[in-house]
Parts: structure tokens; sequence; C-alpha cells
């Protein structure tokens, strides 16, 4: 009988032993985050000081601020910019409505504003210690406090939605800000981000360092003379990751800009039935979101997904959460809407969209706070040479996506409490429009999406019924070539709607208030910062070191049951 025992843990041993190592690694070889943060006071906790002896720019200890000021730039239609206010501001001066708003990473956050004129802003450090060759990775929660007008609240860009935009760059040390030499990435704005305006959303950019110390530059502007041009950062990061690249022959490239590339379908939803006058009613299911409803029902509607959002939540008077067994009207009796009109090369559109929203490289400017006074030098022509090299031999990329039920909603997945989610929708977009969709099973995830064409994409999710998000529901992935870059997303069970990261928008200002007060409210809230992306590569990587414990365990157990099947 004992040794019937045995042989049965060793055979369980052996089987779960197995199982282990026969488990998907999803994306174990990803671009993994092996080091801490290389910033300096990334999370503006270190003091600050007056650059220039100036009582109105304030910048955080490590860091330096460079602006435009008396001067025009690509876009202004002429209208010079001037010299930005920034605060290093503490959370007990913040409403406490707005904490949660724009404080990532302690006490302080860096808050950079102008009124009624363009604003066109850089803040930059130096990084030691890099190695060169290796991947590195910048990681940068921004809040875009762009408001065209007051009326009803804030209201964001109409007449200029193009205004805003953010670019990040690199460059050997002591380079100045938009010299020759520097090394871009993608311009994000409207185009190419879904809720730009009045959101925090984390901006990712990879590059390979070419030198052992390189400086960094995280751009951010408005063309426009807006009531208010402002943004909100706290908790950025620089972070090397566990893979290499080719040190780039020449620097200067404005990032994306391939040929487009097939990318990953998803699988199709039956088609609807009507009712027999024809109305499409939709009962709530677990797992439902609105845009997983969308998809379903676009076909039926004749338009496209991102066309049926809108009009699905229209004819349900817009609620801003869904229950399970809710009636959502989909098609009213005998309604007929038409379908969109297509369009002619909307990737070509897309491609060269990102480098006009921020693209001033052949200007002379103005920059305070920088030696650099002649950016003219930049010649476009060497930038404009690299896209060609690359679609010689296109190279695709990678992002990997989970969502994890955030029990304590602290943005960050305790792998020993809280497991994967499922029925999350997890929709990657490039320029405005829908790449893919995967909705998550919570056992397979990481789920990754193959053969993306380096470029700008959002990756946003959109959670089950009753479902809220507690990190940034969107985030803003610049693709380069081979590189494979993971999100996970936290969800938690909260039917009344009051998670930490509610991305609707409803103001409290008024036109009189001042400029500054102007800049410091809204009411979007998101939980995000940029210790979660830091440690998003452990979370993925951790899978391996688990299997490998898992297995230690096993091996052990299967050696104590070898020596006791002898002894018995």
């Amino acid at each position: 009988m004992k040794s019937k025992v045995v042989k049965s843990v060793l055979l369980l041993a052996v089987t779960m032993l197995v199982a282990v190592f026969g488990l998907p690694r999803g994306d174990a070889a990803a671009q993994d985050i092996i080091s801490g943060n290389l910033f300096e006071n990334g999370g503006f906790e270190a003091g600050y000081f007056n650059q220039d002896s100036i009582p109105q720019i304030a910048v955080p200890n490590g860091w330096r601020m460079h602006w435009l000021d008396g001067v025009a730039f690509e876009g202004t239609d002429g209208v010079v910019a001037y010299r930005p206010e920034t605060v290093v501001w503490y959370i007990e001066d913040a409403p406490p409505n707005e904490r949660s708003l724009f404080f990532r990473d302690g006490s302080y956050t860096l808050k950079l504003f102008k009124p009624w004129a363009p604003l066109f802003v850089a803040l930059s450090q130096e990084v030691s210690g890099l190695e060169v060759g290796r991947n590195y990775r910048i990681v940068a929660p921004i809040y875009v406090d762009i408001v065209e007008s007051y009326d009803g609240g804030k209201q964001p860009p109409g007449a200029r939605p193009d205004a805003g935009f953010i670019r990040f760059s690199v460059g050997p040390a002591g380079s100045g800000w938009r010299s020759a030499g520097l090394t871009y990435s993608p311009t994000w704005g409207a185009d190419n981000v879904g809720g730009f305006y009045l959101n925090s959303i984390n901006y990712i950019w990879d590059f390979t360092a070419t030198a052992e110390t390189m400086i960094v530059f995280l751009e951010m502007g408005s063309k426009a003379p807006f009531i208010n041009s402002g943004f909100f950062m706290d908790g950025v990061g620089l972070y090397a990751l566990g893979t290499t690249g080719q040190v780039p022959a020449s620097s200067g490239s404005s990032g994306g800009g391939t040929a487009a590339q097939a990318g990953p379908t998803s699988t199709p939803f039956p088609t609807p039935t009507p009712r027999p006058d024809g109305s499409i009613v939709h009962v709530v299911n677990t797992g439902d979101s609105f845009w997983t409803i969308a998809i379903q029902y676009s076909s039926a509607l004749g338009v496209t997904p991102e066309e049926a959002l809108p009009i699905i939540r229209e004819l349900n008077n817009n609620p801003a959460f869904i229950a399970v067994g809710q009636e959502l009207i989909i098609k009213e009796p005998g309604a007929v809407v038409a379908a969109p009109e297509p369009t002619a090369e909307p990737p070509a559109a897309e491609a060269e969209a990102p480098a006009e929203a921020g693209d001033t490289t052949d200007e002379v400017i103005e920059v305070e706070g920088t030696d650099a006074e002649a950016p003219e030098t930049e010649a476009p022509a060497a930038p404009a040479e690299e896209p060609a090299e690359v679609s010689a031999a296109p190279t695709t990329g990678t992002i990997c996506v989970a969502a994890f039920d955030d029990l304590n909603a602290d943005g960050v997945r305790d792998n020993a409490t809280e497991g994967l989610q499922a029925d999350a929708a997890i929709t990657i977009f490039r320029g405005g429009s829908t790449v893919t969709t995967h909705i998550t099973d919570g056992s397979s995830e990481p789920y990754c999406f193959e053969n993306l064409a380096p470029d700008t994409y959002q990756v946003q999710i959109f959670p089950p019924a009753d479902y809220q998000p507690t990190t940034s529901p969107s985030w803003a992935v610049s693709v380069s070539e081979g590189a494979q870059i993971s999100v996970a997303f936290g969800t938690r069970f909260d039917p009344q709607g009051t998670a930490v990261a509610d991305t609707s928008s409803t103001a409290t200002d008024s036109a009189s208030d001042t400029a500054a007060a102007d800049s410091e409210t809204a009411e979007t809230a998101d939980a995000t910062d940029a210790a979660p992306a830091a440690e998003e590569g452990g979370f993925f990587s951790s899978v391996g070191g688990i299997v490998l414990v898992v297995a230690a365990i096993l091996v052990l157990l299967a050696g104590v049951g070898v020596v006791m099947l002898r002894r018995g």
C-alpha cells in the first residue's frame, strides 16, 4: 500500500513538472526592464531651483528647462510663442479632488503652462552609465491640459485639434535642444492618440544608446494661443531593457514612417438578428463593454466600430457605465444607418501625421535656457533617407498585453493574490483606426499583438461590465523594428463606477479663473504612474522565475518520493 502511494506521488510530481514546462511562456523573452529608474529625481521629490534666476521658472533638481520666447514656430501661423511658467506643485496645495489626477510619485508634480500664447517647452537631463548598443525605454505619464474655452466646462481644442503635441528625443551629451544629431520619437497628438486632451496617458518610446552619456529631451507644446496651454507630468522614467539594438549610423530620425503591413485580425462576432420591427436590442452579459458591443453590432449598423460606439451610446442617453442585465438599444425600429464612405490610402496619411504635429526642424529659433541658438543646422534630408532604408527590409514589432484584477486598486499586480482578468477588451489603434482587439480569457495572457509595422499605436482597455480601470486605460506606444513592448492594465469590480481611473472629464472651472487655476482644474481620474511601467516588465518576466521555482519544488518532491520508495 505504501509503495502504491509513493508511486502515485511520483506520478503526480512528474505530471505537474511536465505541465509546468509545457505552459505557454508568453513574452518571457520580450524587452523586459532590467534596471531601476535611471533618471535623477524622476518623481520630482528631490527639490527644485529657479533656472536662470527666473522666479516663474521652477525646475526639479537634476533637470533643465528649454523654451521658445518671442519666436513663432511651424504651425502657429506667425503667432509667436512665449516663455512658459513652471511650478513644482506640492500636493497639499492642490484641491483634494485633483490630487489623484496629477500626482503620480510622492508629493510633488511638475506643472507647465501658458495662457493666450503658443507654447513650446522641453525638459532635459543628461544620463551617464549607459551601455552602448543596449535598448532603453522612456516612460512619461503626461496630462495635456490644453483648453480652448470654459463654456459649459473645459472644452478641448476644436478649431485646432492638431494644436497640442508631445515628442521625445535623445542625442550625444552636450547637444542643444532641437539641434542637429538628435534622434526623435514619433510625435504624439490628437491625430494618433485618442483622448489626447484632458487625460493622462503614458507615453512610451524605446531607443538604442549610442554613447555612455546621452541627453534626453521631453518636448511638449501647443501651436495655438488658447485660453490655457498646460501640461502636468510626474514619475517619468528611463529604464534599461534586456535587449540590444544596432547602433544607428546617423541620427535625426523622426521615427515611424514605414509602409503599412498586414496586421493581425480578430475573430468576427456572429451577425445579430433584428426583431420583426427592425430594431436591435442587446442585453448586457458578463464580459460586455461598450467597445465589444460596438464591435459586435457595427456590421449590422453598416458603420465601423469607431462610428458604432457613439451611435449606441447616444441611443441609450450616453450612460457612463453598463451593468449585467441592462438592455441597450442598438438600432431603433425602422432606423437605417448609412455605411461610411471608404477613404483612400489611410496608412500613408497616418505615417506623415506625427511628423507634422511637432516638426520644426527647418526653423531658426531662439531658445531660453540652452546654448543652442542656431538649430538651422539641422538637415531634414538625412531623416528622410532612413525610412527608405527601413522599407527595403521591413521588420515588425510586437505589443504584449494583459489585464489583472487589481483588488487593492494600487495599479500594480500582486502575483500572489491578484489574478488575470477575463472578458476585458484590449484594442490596438493606429492613427485613430482599429488594428485589432483581443478579449482576455484570464488564463492565456499575456497576449501578443504581432506583425505590427513600426509606428505609433494606442493601446486601450475596455473593462467588462461593472469593472473600472485602476491603471491608465490608454497607453501611447511607439513600436520600432523588432521591439516587443508589454502593457499591463489593472481593473477592479466597482458597479458604482468609483474606481480611480475614470477617464470622463467634467469641469468646475469658469472663465474668470486665473491662468494658474485654469491649468490646475480638471476632474479626469487616472491612477497610473511610471512605477507600474517599471514593474510591468518584472510582472511579465516573473513568469519564468515562477516556473523555475515551482519546477525546483517538484523535483525535490520527486526525489523525496524516490527515497521513500526505496525504503519501502
